[in-house]
């Protein structure tokens, strides 16, 4: 399992592991929700933001398709990605998911961090390696198991979710507990 980060921990540590690997280029993707809420709070915390390309994607499962990857690979390919690129992946599932399968399949897999942005994410989407778009209406039909190289879990951006995704994160974690075991009661 890769090693998961916290808060300001989560900054130091992103900053200790790009200032060891040297990467040729580094991009941030986001979905047009965690653009606009997430992006510049995360952006503010670097310490050179002007590094970072951003790509963005729209918002929601039905955009979690390998026609959107394709548009994320040929992004990296125009904007000069290679094998020593880094893409951070800050959203929820749909963006941890398909940037998840981007990096790994991009110049036959580039290195990725995973930053959370739902509760759902920080529980499940983001940890395992579980990568992957949709065919159609079938969920994760197309995907790989590839570790993140860290998972960065900032709760500030819990602040930015509906209670109803915050609801969805919550019945998960309840799902967890109750197929563990009964020592976890």
């Amino acid at each position: 399992m890769s090693p998961v980060y916290y808060n300001e921990e989560a900054y130091s540590a992103l900053a200790d592991w790009i200032s060891k690997k040297h990467y040729s280029k580094m991009f941030i993707l986001v979905d047009e929700n965690t653009k606009d809420l997430c992006l510049p709070v995360f952006k503010a915390k670097l310490s050179k933001p002007e590094e970072f390309e951003i790509l963005a994607v729209p918002a929601g499962e039905s955009y979690k398709n390998i026609h959107v990857a394709e548009q994320l690979w040929q992004q990296l390919s125009e904007l000069g990605a290679d094998r020593k690129s880094l893409l951070i992946n800050l959203g929820g599932g749909v963006v941890t998911d398909i940037g998840g399968f981007v990096a790994a399949t991009f110049r036959r897999g580039i290195h990725f961090i995973n930053i959370p942005t739902s509760l759902l994410a920080m529980v499940d989407a983001a940890i395992g390696g579980k990568t992957g778009v949709d065919l159609g209406v079938l969920k994760n039909q197309v995907g790989v198991i590839v570790q993140p190289q860290s998972i960065l879990v900032i709760t500030k951006f819990l602040d930015t979710l509906p209670a109803r995704q915050m609801a969805n994160g919550k019945a998960e974690m309840f799902k967890h507990g109750l197929i563990h075991d009964a020592a976890y009661w």
